[in-house]
C-alpha cells in the first residue's frame, strides 16, 4: 500500500511560534530580575520599602521589616530562576519535537514532546496552548492510503481472475480436442489436422 505523506507545516509553525514566545519570556524575566537587582541597592528603593513596611501596623520591629524585605528579594530571584529553567526545558522539548517532525513516521513522538513542552511552559499560557494544538495535530493527522493504489490492486485481481478463466477455457478445449482424436474412426484414411 502506498501512503501519502502529511504536510506538517502547521505543526512546525506553531512549534516555532511557541519557541519564540518562550525565548521572549526568558528574556523578559531575565531583564526583570536584572532591573530588580539594580534597583534594589539604591537608597530610594530602600527608603520606599522601609516607609511602606514601617507604615504597616503589623510590623512594629524594624528587624522584622528588614527580614521581610530580604526574604522578598531572595524569593523573587529564586522564582525568576525557576521560571527561566522551566521555559528553557520547554524550549528544548519543542526543538526535539520539531526535529522529530522532520523524520517520517515520528509524528506521534513529536506530539508527546509538544505536550511536555506545553506542560513546562505553564499549564494554560499562550505558549502552552500553541504546543497543545501542535500536539493534537500530530496525533490526529495521519497519512491517507492512496485511492489509486487500491483501484490498481482491484484491477490486478480482476485481470488475474480473467487470465485464470481464459487459461481454463484453453485447457478444456485442448482436452476436448484430444478426446476427439481418440474417438475418431480408424477406418478413415484422411489424416487428422487440428483446426
Amino acid at each position: 500500500m502506498n501512503q501519502e505523506t502529511v504536510n506538517r507545516a502547521g505543526e512546525k509553525v506553531l512549534g516555532i511560534i511557541g519557541i519564540v514566545f518562550n525565548i521572549l519570556a526568558i528574556a523578559l524575566i531575565g531583564f526583570g530580575m536584572a532591573s530588580y537587582s539594580s534597583v534594589q541597592g539604591t537608597p530610594e528603593f530602600q527608603q520606599y520599602i522601609e516607609d511602606e513596611i514601617m507604615a504597616d501596623p503589623a510590623f512594629s520591629n524594624p528587624e522584622e521589616a528588614q527580614m521581610v524585605i530580604d526574604m522578598m528579594s531572595s524569593s523573587f530571584n529564586i522564582v525568576g530562576w525557576v521560571l527561566i529553567a522551566l521555559l528553557a526545558l520547554s524550549t528544548i522539548f519543542a526543538i526535539v519535537a520539531l526535529v522529530n517532525l522532520r523524520k517520517r513516521g515520528k509524528a506521534s513522538m513529536a506530539g508527546v514532546f509538544f505536550i511536555l513542552a506545553g506542560l513546562f511552559a505553564g499549564l494554560l499560557s499562550l505558549t502552552s496552548i500553541l504546543f497543545y494544538i501542535a500536539a493534537i495535530m500530530c496525533f490526529v493527522r495521519k497519512p491517507r492510503i492512496s485511492n489509486n493504489q487500491n483501484l490498481r490492486d482491484d484491477d490486478f485481481k480482476y485481470q488475474e481472475d480473467q487470465l485464470r478463466r481464459k487459461e481454463e477455457s484453453v485447457r478444456r478445449e485442448d482436452e476436448l480436442r484430444r478426446d476427439d482424436t481418440t474417438t475418431t474412426r480408424n477406418d478413415d484414411d484422411t489424416p487428422y489436422r487440428p483446426l
